[in-house]
């Protein structure tokens, strides 16, 4: 009987620390809290690498990096579907500009640890293979009405990241690229 009981204590005793529960003893020593320890994973290297950004933050990063992508492409594209030499023009700025600004967005977001985009979005794609079957004054209207529209979003989103941006770095950068994209959506404006 002695025996079944102290099994018992040591199942009640056992069961205790398993649930986390103090168990209880006749010790009149108090027994310590654990201390609460950062739990080491695999992600903890990347998450240190990322500094203070956030998901949004990265998020950003990497859709200005996919849209600067697509504006370099879309650029190009112009230079060879459009026989207005005005379009033309702004096709060769466009593609230099961004492919600048894609290679800056690469930059920031190499010591983070995150996956850099390497191509245009899915709907930016969709977008230059319905510019790519037009030609001449066609391609030149709805290449101009996407510009002016792309433009305006960008102004938007890079907007936002200068009004009360805790992450300084993204609040320059940002504020550093909003007059080159007000003078591509003034300059597609101009070509209306």
């Amino acid at each position: 009987m002695v025996r079944s009981t102290r099994n018992l204590s040591i199942a009640a005793l056992a069961v205790g620390f398993a649930l986390g529960a103090p168990a209880q003893t006749r010790s009149p020593v108090p027994v310590p809290e654990p201390q609460k320890q950062p739990i080491v994973t695999a992600e903890a290297p990347q998450e240190a690498a990322r500094g203070n950004k956030s998901s949004a933050q990265l998020e950003f990063l990497a859709a200005a990096l996919r849209s600067s992508l697509a504006e370099a492409s879309i650029g190009e594209l112009a230079t060879q579907q459009s026989h207005d030499q005005r379009v033309h023009n702004y096709g060769t700025k466009l593609k230099s500009d961004h492919t600048a600004l894609a290679s800056e967005i690469e930059r920031m977001l190499e010591p983070l640890g995150v996956a850099i985009p390497t191509e245009p979005s899915a709907e930016a794609l969709s977008h230059h293979a319905a510019l790519a079957r037009l030609s001449g004054e066609e391609f030149d209207a709805a290449f101009v009405q996407m510009m002016i529209w792309s433009h305006t979003d960008a102004i938007e989103r890079y907007g936002a990241q200068t009004h009360a941006n805790p992450d300084r770095a993204l609040h320059d950068f940002a504020t550093k690229t909003l007059p080159m994209l007000r003078e591509h959506l003034a300059a597609a404006e101009a070509l209306r």
